[in-house]
């Protein structure tokens, strides 16, 4: 019962929301005005017009055909054709009023004013334009009547109107006009309460976000956020409305810039920089994206502030570029280290054959004289290979700890002669110990390469002062440092009055090879090299300069307050002849050759292995009585330290005395170093094999 009840109650109310068919609240006041209407037709054909009408049956007709129009729009209305239903209704409803008006005292009658109604009706349900036409047949009508009464030509008055007429018509009124202005005034207020509740919710979402938001016609600032007003140091968003925004904030360039964009009418991204209220300017990104704003076109505006991203990126950028900075000197390091392998296998042979010819009694002095500048090159040559192990990090220092101004003290005289008498040389140092830890021959060598290039920048003359000063943690100065470590540290700084470098220079010097010395007069290795070697001994050497204004490196290596100098330390022992038997395995035939020209030199018994496979059959031959096997690192068919195990698992006695061309650093000497045995770097000397092995052979045997 309560469904059909609930539906009924729908059919006179219009929609029907148990089956989700609610109708908009216009065409529901519609359909209720016309219910309405309805009943009270039905009241007047049955019970009005039957006691009061004069005119019964012309009453009755009219009122028949409002009633077939009233039943008829409901069912266009119920189908949802709703601009059917208003416009079928109004139509036979202002003909019927005008027919009444005609035959009722013509423009004095009482549904005259329905005409007005109904052209408010029209324009309420169907629009504009119908309701214009609706009112121009009206006026035309009333003309008409009008005319025809100034003639003296008035029409019949077929339909009194008495009290009882007049009481009717007034009720058609007000339930024509009365219901649809009550649900007009509800709508708009509906509406209102929407549209406030609408804009709070748009204010407050806007005025939440982090990111500034501005509207905006032709640069006039129509409405802003909070976050748009404050990125820009205002306080309130009404400080920016109706200013002119590009002349406001943004800083000169970027004002140009936006000024083109929109009198090109362009949107889209781009970066920009902001004017503060205070004067200080930002980096910001904006988009703006045309929008329709209170009834006109505008632009629609969103700005964040990316100072703090754009750095982010620069820091990125940069330790990108260090990162691949890091990868191509890597790259570089193994090219090095294993050319300098390749070099010192050849280097080995031209030292060690000079050497020998130069200990020969017969060797007459010219010739003695050529063999004195073949060692002397080839040395020299060992100097460039130690370079590129240096360089390539596969040399390993050899630190004790010792006073920086006692070594620049002993370095002054070879300084001095270093730089020549036009330039004066100057060694300041702090008057106090200033304890390091490091390799003092490559400390030296890194001195030694900043004074040169020092004195190559002045080839007119000028000065070089070589200051030592402490850095202690928090003291001013130690920002200057780029890698911005703390701690305490010494400072040693070699300054120039010559030429300087431009900003791209400062930016390649520390690269392998690069330099800017003539052809022929620098290998483009000494600062590379140098900073190596500050860097493994825990610091950094760092740049300044100015064309025209000279140079200053400054060395920065860790401070060890009350540090003990180590006493120096004389290693090696006297070379003395031999009398063991010792196996040289080497796969270079040249190197091979040298080192048993050389053993054999210094009275050693030697055994000739070509390669690591035929020493434990020799050994086998000599039952073991092989003192000491010298042997190469890495070696085809078999490396040296897999030979070696092979030889100690059967013969523990036996030394094992490795050489190789790269340095003391390279991974594949880590195991090899760590298990005890000897090790002799290439290149070498006939005596320096010769002391190496006679040390090898006085350590205990490796068990």
């Amino acid at each position: 019962m309560k469904p059909k009840l609930l539906k009924i109650f729908y059919v006179l109310r219009g929609g029907d929301r148990p089956l989700g068919m609610e109708d908009e609240n216009t065409f529901r006041a519609f359909h209720f005005m016309l219910v309405t209407l309805l009943s009270w037709l039905v009241l007047q054909l049955a019970l009005i017009i039957p006691l009061f009408a004069l005119r019964k049956t012309a009453a009755s007709a009219i009122i028949l055909i409002l009633v077939g129009s009233t039943i008829f729009s409901l069912y266009l209305l119920r189908r949802h054709r709703r601009r059917a239903a208003a416009a079928l209704f109004l139509t036979i409803t202002w003909c019927v009023s005008s027919v009444f008006s005609l035959f009722s005292n013509g423009i004095h009658s009482a549904a005259t004013g329905w005409s007005f109604v109904l052209i408010i009706l029209a324009g309420w349900l169907l629009g504009r334009y119908p309701a214009i036409s609706l009112a121009a047949a009206s006026t035309a009508l009333l003309l008409v009547e009008a005319v025809m009464e100034v003639k003296g030509h008035p029409l019949p008055t077929y339909f009194p109107s008495g009290p009882i007429e007049f009481w009717t018509v007034y009720v058609l009124f007000v339930l024509l006009a009365i219901i649809p202005i009550l649900y007009f005034l509800e709508e708009l207020k509906r509406q209102l309460i929407f549209l406030r509740e609408s804009e709070e919710r748009f204010s407050s979402l806007s005025n939440a976000a982090q990111e500034g938001i501005m509207i905006h016609k032709d640069g006039s600032i129509l409405d802003a956020n909070i976050a748009f007003a404050r990125l820009f140091g205002y306080e309130h968003a009404n400080d920016l409305i109706g200013q002119f925004g590009p002349g406001l904030l943004l800083a000169p360039d970027s004002r140009d810039i936006i000024l083109r964009r929109m009198a090109n009418r362009e949107t889209g991204v781009m970066e920009l920089t902001g004017l503060r209220k205070d004067g200080t300017t930002f980096l910001g990104e904006t988009e703006s994206s045309p929008i329709r704003y209170r009834g006109q076109d505008a632009s629609l505006v969103s700005m964040r502030d990316i100072t703090e991203k754009k750095r982010a990126e620069q820091e990125r950028d940069h330790f990108q570029a260090q990162l691949t900075q890091a990868h191509k000197m890597e790259s570089i390091g193994r090219l090095a280290g294993n050319i300098a392998h390749d070099f010192n296998n050849l280097l080995t042979v031209i030292i060690g054959s000079a050497e020998m010819l130069l200990d020969r009694s017969d060797v007459p002095d010219s010739i003695r004289e050529n063999l004195d500048e073949i060692r002397g090159s080839g040395v020299r040559a060992a100097g460039l290979t130690q370079q590129l192990l240096t360089f390539s990090r596969k040399l390993v220092l050899e630190p004790r700890v010792l006073d920086l101004n006692h070594l620049l003290s002993d370095m002054k005289p070879i300084l001095s002669s270093v730089v020549g008498d036009d330039i004066e040389l100057r060694v300041a140092d702090a008057g106090e110990p200033m304890t390091i830890e490091v390799d003092p021959l490559k400390l030296d060598s890194v001195i030694l390469n900043l004074v040169v290039n020092a004195r190559d920048a002045m080839p007119g003359g000028g000065s070089i002062e070589i200051e030592t000063t402490t850095i202690e943690r928090g003291s001013a100065g130690i920002h200057a440092w780029s890698s911005g470590q703390v701690g305490d540290w010494v400072a040693l700084a070699v300054r120039d009055t010559g030429v300087g470098m431009s900003k791209e220079t400062q930016n390649h010097i520390f690269e392998p090879f690069f330099t800017t010395k003539d052809p022929g007069k620098g290998t483009g290795l000494g600062l590379a090299v140098a900073q190596s070697i500050v860097e493994q001994s825990g610091g950094s050497l760092e740049v300044q300069s100015e064309p025209g204004h000279g140079s200053t490196f400054t060395v920065y290596l860790p401070w060890i307050k009350d540090g003990q100098v180590d006493a120096i330390k004389r290693k090696g022992l006297p070379v003395a002849r031999g009398v063991a038997t010792v196996l040289v395995t080497e796969d270079s035939l040249d190197v091979r050759k040298l080192a048993i020209a050389a053993l054999m030199s210094y009275g050693y018994s030697v055994i000739e292995a070509e390669t690591p496979d035929q020493v434990l059959p020799l050994c086998n031959r000599e039952r073991g009585q092989v003192d000491l096997i010298l042997a190469d690192v890495v070696m085809p068919k078999m490396s040296g330290k897999e030979m070696a195990n092979l030889v100690r698992s059967r013969w523990p006695h036996i030394k094992v005395l490795f050489m190789s061309g790269y340095g003391e650093g390279h991974p594949l000497l880590e195991d090899i170093l760590d298990s005890g045995s000897g090790y002799i770097q290439k290149p070498f000397s006939p005596s320096q094999l010769a002391a190496k092995v006679q040390q090898s052979l006085a350590t205990k045997s490796a068990s």
